[in-house]
């Protein structure tokens, strides 16, 4: 199978990559597109310092290929996010509608892969960047097959960070003015957002010209 894989030195594109199968509460995906972000860079250049070996990637939409006995959300051939959060599902905070407080959801890292006959982790409990990987069920998200999987995989990241950042972090009102600083990717999101929160006015700063807005 085929990957991109940090070494610890750097990154591979390899065909010595393999996965396990899914466990009971585990989802099996083909990965059909992917983005990258700048987290997955950072563990390139060691600003995030990360076990090695690993496979990266963390914005990622595919197709369902197997699931676990106990899986009931999802089945094979559904469309599907990859969500980074393998959040338990359970707890207070899930259960509230707080899965980013979970505490199963940080530092989980496991190893489902193996590279070149050894112990490879995950990545952001999802490691996209293979033609299959293998996800919590709650990380897997079911959307309609008409949604472009190209541009769905972005929503597991950029779009839920930008979105997330007025919705859930500043709490926009209708009404209120809004300054962007900053209109990458998930800066664009956050300008979605805003609209969606009914900003009364949104000013958007950068300082490269191309990603003026118009």
């Amino acid at each position: 199978m085929r990957g991109i894989v940090y070494t610890g030195e750097g990154v591979e594109v390899t065909d010595a990559l393999e996965v396990r199968g899914p466990g009971p509460n585990e989802v099996q995906v083909r990965m059909q597109a992917a983005g990258v972000c700048h987290s997955d860079l950072s563990v390139i250049d060691g600003t995030i310092p990360f076990p090695a070996p690993a496979v990266l990637g963390h914005e990622g939409a595919g197709v369902v290929e197997a699931v676990g006995d106990a899986v009931r959300s999802v089945k094979p051939g559904d469309h599907v996010v990859i969500a980074t959060l393998a959040s338990c599902g359970a707890c207070r905070a899930c259960s509230t509608g707080h899965p980013t407080m979970c505490k199963s959801s940080l530092g989980n890292i496991s190893t489902p892969f193996t590279f070149k006959g050894e112990p490879a982790s995950n990545f952001a409990a999802a490691s996209v960047f293979s033609e299959t990987t293998i996800v919590s069920e709650v990380q897997a998200v079911r959307i309609p097959k008409d949604v472009p999987l190209s541009s769905a995989c972005l929503i597991g990241c950029g779009v839920l960070t930008g979105v997330g950042a007025v919705l859930n972090r500043a709490k926009v009102l209708p009404g209120d003015p809004a300054a962007v600083f900053g209109v990458g990717g998930v800066g664009l999101n956050v300008i979605q957002g805003l609209r969606i929160a009914g900003a009364s006015r949104i000013v958007a700063v950068d300082t490269a010209a191309a990603k003026e807005v118009r």
